[in-house]
């Protein structure tokens, strides 16, 4: 099974603001990974590598890949992301089998069709009302807030359009499914 690295550039260092320590600007690399006999085959911008790899205890790898061995100590976090320390460098990954790179590559695609429903996704007390009717909004705007079991839930547009109807009334209880706005 071949798998994908999304290299997330800068290590140690980047505060994530998209900068490398340097200064440079920063990109996300692909890695493909496929398991090739005893080691794996890893091809990073087209240079083809063979690597052999041997867990260590503690989540560590020893990393062998042509004439350089390398110790790799790897963090798992949420969703695939992983923090590898390589020498004194933290990389941060996202590991994708062939089916989520592909819905990577599609990602922001694909639109809502046609009028949306904005559902209560539970029961509550609508706490604000963001929007009005006629309002043009944006994918993934906020325009109501539901206040269930004391924590607040900010329901968003599933696509941009205009709001065609409000339901949602500030103070209002409401049901588990209800109609609260629909967009157009």
């Amino acid at each position: 099974m071949k798998y994908h690295a999304i290299v997330r550039g800068g290590g140690a260092g980047s505060a994530g603001d998209g900068r490398s320590p340097r200064g440079g600007a920063v990109e996300d690399r692909v890695l493909e990974v496929t398991k090739a006999g005893d080691g794996y085959k890893v091809v990073i911008d087209g240079r083809e590598l063979d690597v052999d790899a041997v867990h260590l205890k503690g989540g560590s790898l020893s990393v062998l890949a042509g004439t350089r061995s390398a110790r790799c100590d790897i963090q798992p976090g949420k969703d695939g992301k992983v923090s590898v320390l390589l020498g004194d460098t933290v990389h941060e990954l996202e590991l994708l089998d062939e089916r989520r790179m592909r819905m990577r590559g599609t990602a922001g695609k694909f639109s809502a069709e046609g009028p949306q429903r904005i559902d209560s996704p539970m029961p509550g007390k609508v706490v604000r009302v963001l929007c009005k009717v006629g309002d043009e909004v944006t994918e993934g705007q906020g325009l109501i807030v539901v206040e269930a079991m004391k924590m607040e839930n900010e329901l968003k547009s599933p696509k941009a359009g205009k709001v065609t109807e409000l339901l949602a009334v500030e103070g209002a209880a409401v049901e588990s499914g209800a109609k609260l706005a629909v967009v157009t």
